[in-house]
């Protein structure tokens, strides 16, 4: 078991996600140790803060001066320091905002350092090297690990979400008795994100003035999804040699003119964003990163359409926000948020599956009991079993080693990090990043071709 580790970043989403699960583990005599943790110098308070109420305590931290922050290659005294240290490593937890992701990769590869990093594997500055990055980040990063002993694991952890996972195991049990290949995959997700003019500037969580956007934040996890839904055709000799791509979407120069200045100002009774909109570089806004996605795929085999598959990504989409913010702390926590989710998936005229969620957490007075719902249509006369069944998967439940109730997503992202201390993580393997690595790129590339049209 992995026990001495180096965490890189330590923000929000760290803090709720990676540290959280290790401090329960610890609290419950696990050994572990946090030789080291690396963050940026400008939140030292805020992370110093919140190690001061934790049982795992890092042995050093190391701040990183502000200029790092876009640094392609490593900070040289925090190199000399990680080099010093490297003997007493044996795990590396990479929870950066993803344009970091690869020095910290590369270096732990060389190390022959196991690595669970979060989603996407890399988030390069698109609007500056072009969507081409993102395949070659994937082609260097398998090539530094043909000579490595060095294993990468990837924090997508719908893979193991309890409600998708059911929703995968239901129709993989049609399409083998069948023999059939899904034919039909849709899904959507809206996050409800309400990004405020200017703040796009000054956005650094999930940001948008990288050239990457929804796509490489929540949308990895979806186009992972279709993916691995879609390989269930694999079992049955239905494997594509071609895909088809098609995209469009929209950049904050869009939705700045859908909702304008006198929107904001009739919203929030004020003249404010009038001078906002003023100062606004309309033509860099042009080249930020996707808010909305509309993407459609044809998976070919021997020149006939197997499957066809749909995916819309939504940030600008029905929020609870209602007031400004300071876009510092706008970075540490994201105001407002609702989560709309819904998948449906076809094997022809034998089997429909669908999996909805909604999670309105700022719109309802009383608290509701946030569920997935999976429901399953069967051509039963056909194929035998129920018409129709439906499952619930109630998002918020009791862990006995935590004091407060945690989420069905908390839990399948504990289930990961458990896996790779223990040194396993068979379904969230690098090997199985291939398709959805190669298909983010193809929907950046249609993207890009037609911002050179326009």
């Amino acid at each position: 078991m992995r026990k001495n580790l180096l965490i890189i970043g330590c923000g929000q989403h760290a803090q709720d996600c990676q540290y959280l699960i290790l401090n329960n583990l610890y609290e419950r005599k696990t050994p572990l140790t946090i030789q080291l943790l690396v963050e940026l110098d400008v939140q030292r308070e805020y992370v110093e803060d919140f190690l001061q109420k934790q049982s795992l305590q890092p042995k050093q931290c190391f701040f990183l001066p502000e200029k790092d922050r876009d640094n392609p290659a490593i900070n040289s005294d925090l190199l000399k320091l990680l080099e010093e240290i490297k003997t007493q490593i044996d795990g590396v937890l990479i929870c950066t905002e993803p344009k970091a992701h690869k020095k910290y990769i590369e270096w732990a590869i060389k190390n022959n350092l196991d690595v669970l990093t979060d989603k996407p594997l890399t988030a390069p500055p698109v609007n500056k090297t072009g969507p081409f990055q993102i395949r070659q980040d994937y082609l260097d990063i398998t090539n530094w690990l043909q000579n490595s002993k060095a294993k990468i694991t990837l924090m997508t952890n719908k893979r193991l979400h309890k409600a998708f996972a059911y929703l995968y195991e239901q129709v993989k049990e049609v399409l083998l008795q069948c023999q059939m290949p899904i034919t039909h995959i849709e899904i959507s997700d809206a996050c409800g994100i309400w990004t405020f003019p200017k703040e796009y500037e000054l956005l650094e969580n999930h940001p948008h003035k990288y050239g990457y956007g929804v796509l490489l934040h929540t949308g990895f996890h979806y186009i992972d999804l279709l993916t691995h839904f879609q390989s269930l055709n694999h079992l049955i000799d239905c494997q594509e040699d071609d895909i088809i791509v098609n995209a469009c979407g929209t950049t904050p120069y869009d939705v700045l003119h859908q909702m304008t200045d006198t929107h904001y100002n009739r919203l929030f009774n004020t003249d404010f964003f009038s001078q906002e909109f003023k100062q606004i570089d309309w033509n860099a806004y042009k080249q930020y990163g996707l808010l909305d996605l509309i993407s459609s795929f044809q998976f070919i085999k021997n020149d006939a359409v197997i499957t066809q598959a749909s995916l819309t990504m939504i940030q600008n989409s029905l929020s609870a926000r209602t007031e400004f913010v300071d876009p510092l702390n706008f970075n540490r926590g994201i105001s407002g948020k609702q989560t709309l989710t819904h998948i449906g998936i076809f094997i022809g005229p034998l089997f429909y599956a669908r999996l909805s969620y909604c999670q309105p957490t700022e719109l309802s007075k009383e608290r509701p009991v946030f569920f997935y719902g999976v429901e399953c249509y069967r051509n039963s006369r056909l194929i035998g079993g129920n018409a129709y069944q439906r499952q619930i998967f109630k998002d918020f439940v009791e862990l006995p080693y935590i004091k407060h109730p945690v989420s069905l997503n908390y839990i399948s992202k504990e289930e990961i990090v458990l896996n790779w201390l223990e040194g396993s993580a068979p379904k969230t393997a690098f090997s199985s990043y291939s398709c959805p690595i190669n298909l983010t790129y193809r929907v950046f590339e249609e993207i890009f071709k037609k911002r050179a049209i326009k």
